[in-house]
């Protein structure tokens, strides 16, 4: 099963401004703000983003991410989220997740906290931070 760092303790980054994240691949709205300028979005990562982020209680399957970009499966809408996930922390210099799963649903736990569903499917909720810093960049 998952096997996710949550730590309580604030990382070196977080003890620096003052704030306290609840794991260190988890960002700050301005370090998701930066990482959104960096970075070219495509319309589909913009959309998945958007549909997440607009998503009752900002929860959203990896099914549905697929069907916000015409694709067919949970498998690919988790894949391209992943690749999504992983180009944001990269531009946001937040470190992977440390998980037993595959590197594609570990990138997206720098976006959302996830569970495994019944199926090979996955439920998302989308870090308040995410939320936080899409609405500022004026991308919700």
């Amino acid at each position: 099963m998952l096997n996710a760092m949550n730590w309580d303790d604030t990382d070196e980054r977080d003890h620096m401004r003052g704030t306290k994240s609840p794991a260190p691949h988890i960002g700050q709205p301005e370090d998701y703000l930066r990482a959104f300028a960096k970075i070219e979005l495509s319309s589909c990562e913009r959309d998945m983003l958007r549909a997440h982020a607009n998503a009752p209680g900002r929860v959203i399957t990896g099914l549905t991410l697929a069907n916000t970009v015409g694709h067919f499966g949970c498998r690919m809408g988790n894949k391209k989220y992943g690749r999504l996930a992983a180009k944001v922390a990269s531009a946001a210099d937040l470190p992977m997740c440390k998980s037993d799963v595959s590197d594609y649903l570990a990138a997206i736990f720098t976006l959302a906290d996830g569970n495994q569903m019944d199926s090979e499917d996955w439920r998302w909720e989308m870090h308040e931070n995410v939320a936080i810093a899409l609405e500022k960049a004026d991308m919700v």
